[in-house]
């Protein structure tokens, strides 16, 4: 005859156990799946920030101009000034997109301001300051930019005086929290050679 016995207690127990095991598993692989995913669209994401800008920076500096401008109380300024925390700068390009009239140049900054790199501008300029400019990345612990001269020197401060002149490449360095510093390196516009005088011969 057929042994229709069922399960004993003991078995049921086992067998309870180890669905109870087989399913934590299939959860927390579940779980792990889904912050994984999450973890690569914040990375995602960040990239994608991160790449906008460098765009910014690189079309502001690409276009930059050997421009003096004057301060709020009439000082000269030069075309431009830079530390090992922040640059600013005269750039071409400036167009309004809402075809309000403003200049086709205008002086721009990018410096760490409390934790954030910034881009600021001026409303106008010579006689204004720059605004406080808007955030870009943020959860900045640092800056470090240093500036390429035409002998291929780095140091880490420029200004444009004498002759307007322009460092050849700029290389912004930032460490962020807990993540990756983050290195950018931009080359700006062409150095103009300085005007020749009446009557000299060509070079």
């Amino acid at each position: 005859m057929k042994d229709e016995r069922g399960f004993t207690l003991v078995e049921m127990l086992v067998a309870l156990s180890i669905f109870a095991v087989i399913a934590a598993m299939g959860v927390s692989l579940l779980r792990s799946s889904v912050d994984t995913q999450d973890a690569v669209q914040a990375r995602l994401q960040g990239m994608s920030g991160i790449n906008r800008v460098r765009a910014v920076m690189a079309n502001d500096l690409a276009q930059a101009v050997q421009r003096s401008t004057r301060g709020q109380a009439g000082e000269p300024v030069p075309a431009f000034v830079g530390s090992s925390n922040g640059f600013a700068f005269v750039h071409a390009g400036a167009g309004s997109l809402d075809g309000s009239p403003r200049p086709n140049v205008e002086r721009v900054g990018y410096a760490l301001t409390g934790g954030e790199w910034r881009r600021a501008t001026q409303p106008m300029l010579d006689g204004t300051a720059l605004s406080d400019g808007d955030r870009l990345i943020g959860d900045v612990t640092a800056a470090a930019v240093r500036y390429r001269d035409a002998q291929g020197n780095w140091s880490e401060s420029w200004s444009s005086d004498p002759g307007d002149r322009l460092p050849r490449a700029v290389e912004v360095r930032l460490t962020r929290t807990g993540r990756a510093p983050l290195t950018m390196l931009f080359l700006t516009g062409p150095t103009l050679p300085p005007p020749v005088a009446a009557g000299a011969p060509p070079a």
